[in-house]
């Protein structure tokens, strides 16, 4: 027995997905129908990415933009709209992952920030829309590490503790908007 699964018609914002288990996702997604929208932080990943999507068949769109810069977040969120049509689903992929005795607590921060609060920060960003036209996805990429935690990689395991927890009242806040 086969399932239809379709999201024809839908816009996807994969963050991060220039490579990786981003770009894994958002081709999934593309061959359920979705059009892609992704982001990275330097313009080489996102022409990388490009390529790679044009490679695969999938017609992407590409933007420039560091997803832990609220300002950066809403001219992107807004340039989208403007561009393909506003998002539908989010899928919040972006992450890094630094080893704990390597790293500063100025790397420590710079996990949290980026595999924690970018995921807020772009959530807060797509919301509004989503409430206004009744529906929305909001996809959040945790790990094993939010609930086992493993030597090493602290700021990781607390980020995605934390961001486990952040979709949970996520739902709990917006799940009434659909």
């Amino acid at each position: 027995m086969s399932v239809n699964f379709s999201l024809e018609g839908k816009v996807a914002l994969v963050t991060g997905a220039s490579y990786g288990i981003g770009f894994a996702i958002a081709s999934g997604m593309a061959k359920a129908g979705a059009t892609i929208v992704f982001n990275d932080i330097k313009q080489e990943l996102v022409d990388k990415g490009l390529a790679a999507y044009k490679e695969a068949g999938i017609d992407a769109h590409g933007y420039v933009c560091d997803v832990t810069n609220e300002e950066q977040v809403n001219a992107m969120v807004a340039q989208i709209a403007k561009d393909v049509a506003p998002i539908d689903i989010l899928v919040n992929n972006a992450g890094i992952i630094k080893r704990m005795c390597d790293m500063t607590a100025a790397e420590f921060r710079q996990v949290i920030d980026v595999d924690l609060n970018a995921p807020f920060i772009v959530s807060k960003a797509v919301i509004p829309s989503m409430i206004e036209r009744g529906h929305g996805k909001i996809i959040n990429i945790c790990s094993m590490m939010s609930e086992l935690g493993r030597e090493t990689v602290s700021a990781y395991a607390a980020a995605k503790g934390g961001l486990k927890m952040l979709t949970r009242n996520i739902c709990s806040e917006y799940g009434q908007y659909n």
